[in-house]
């Protein structure tokens, strides 16, 4: 997934046709964090066990992070440092948060509140809210919103 992220990065939709335009919306969606909060909580919701889910998630992460730096370097000679450790260290959080998601999905009276973490989240990254108004800045967050929902 972070191979893929990166390449999206890359695309730049010139040539006019349908696929050259639509690869630049996916590449955009996978620069921005909701797609990868979605796919966390996916993967931690259907785990078979608290552990798993833990395991699974940062096993995501790291390599999706790996594949992506690496693939960075490779193509512009150079390795973000900075950026490696910033999601790094919220990878390495991820487990901590995976569990909380499935035991969010495997107790009643735990599913009325933590939901609200990851959720809350999406919400956040797709509303944009001022004093007099609230706008839906980023409709796909949203979706995932509704997905979550």
């Amino acid at each position: 997934m972070g191979i893929v992220a990166k390449y999206l990065d890359t695309i730049a939709g010139v040539d006019g046709s349908w696929w050259m335009n639509i690869l630049p919306c996916f590449g955009d969606l996978c620069s921005r964090a909701g797609i990868w909060v979605l796919i966390a909580t996916l993967i931690a919701a259907y785990s078979k066990s608290q552990i798993s889910a833990a395991l699974n998630t940062f096993m995501f992460f790291i390599g999706m992070l790996t594949g992506y730096y690496i693939y960075s370097a490779f193509l512009f000679g150079s390795f973000p440092t900075s950026y490696f450790l910033l999601w790094g260290s919220i990878a390495l959080a991820s487990p901590f948060l995976a569990a909380i998601v499935w035991m969010a999905k495997n107790n009643l009276r735990l599913a009325w509140i933590l939901p609200a973490l990851p959720m809350g989240l999406l919400l956040s990254l797709s509303l944009a809210v001022g004093v007099f108004y609230i706008y839906v800045s980023y409709i796909e967050e949203f979706i995932m919103y509704a997905v979550l929902c």
